[in-house]
């Protein structure tokens, strides 16, 4: 996106003094997580009469991404000082470009501030919906191709038939995870795993053994550290930025980890679940 230091009206910019006595800026902060990028925007604004445009919401912070390798551009509002987003890693690779704005919400007109400069004085100012108000940072950053590859549960959890259990059961003292099914069910899911339904049945079988997994790391973390599926997930968690031991705390429960690993599982079956609908009717 290119920005041009002088436009027909005034913009609060770095790069002009078209105001005097004022600021707008925004610390931008980027991480990805567990299949999604998260960025988080601070703006920081010192001129009172952008302010109260604000407060009318005739104006509104702006966060626009944009990635060239996947054509992906969005444009993200907030009234407030914050803004929290959440996106896909698969709709970003590589290069990303993140603009902060102050825009106009809709047609400004008789705009009045105290802090223009002396050259904008004694003239009407309208700003049409969309013209910039202010400009803030922008940073690129680079992200790598989402790392599906980590988490390929298949390669530390085995999922095997049970001829004598009535219930799903899960074992733990070994390299690998053994979720063992009874014998419908795993029929099932052998037979289902890679059709239309694929992550909903995933999600079935692996959502529940992983919040067993969870819950028992909590109560025996030492009994497991030896074993290669520990040490797998240790890293898993350890490059999305979360430390496995903190699972089954207050603030990141055995339920919310599983959810993490299966990226948001629940949601991928029922969308799973509403396109086969649509195909059906």
């Amino acid at each position: 996106m290119k920005i041009s230091s002088a436009y027909p009206y005034p913009v609060l910019y770095m790069n002009n003094d078209d105001y005097i006595d004022s600021s707008f800026s925004t610390g931008i902060e980027v991480a990805e997580s567990f299949g999604e990028v998260k960025i988080n925007a601070h703006f920081q604004l010192d001129n009172n009469g952008v302010k109260e445009v604000i407060h009318q919401q005739k104006a509104v912070f702006l966060i626009h991404v944009e990635c060239g390798q996947t054509s992906f551009r969005q444009a993200y509002e907030s009234f407030q000082d914050s803004l929290e987003i959440s996106i896909p890693s698969s709709n970003l690779r590589g290069k990303i470009q993140i603009h902060s704005f102050i825009i106009a919400k809709d047609r400004i007109t008789d705009y009045l501030n105290d802090s223009l400069s002396d050259w904008y004085k004694g003239f009407p100012i309208t700003f049409e919906k969309g013209n910039f108000i202010a400009i803030g940072e922008a940073i690129e950053t680079t992200l790598f191709e989402d790392n599906a590859e980590l988490l390929n549960l298949p390669s530390i959890i085995t999922v095997s038939k049970s001829q004598k259990k009535e219930f799903m059961e899960v074992d733990l003292n070994s390299n690998n995870i053994t979720i063992a099914l009874p014998e419908y069910e795993y029929n099932q899911y052998a037979g289902n795993a890679n059709s239309r339904l694929k992550n909903t049945i995933l999600s079935a079988v692996f959502m529940p053994a992983l919040v067993y997994i969870f819950s028992k790391i909590k109560d025996s973390q030492g009994d497991f550290e030896e074993y290669t599926w520990y040490q797998v997930l240790d890293k898993i968690f350890d490059e999305n930025n979360h430390k496995l031991e903190d699972v089954g705390s207050d603030t990141f429960s055995a339920l919310k980890a599983a959810q993490l690993v299966l990226r948001k599982p629940l949601k991928t079956s029922f969308e799973e679940i509403e396109k086969l609908n649509r195909a059906e009717d």
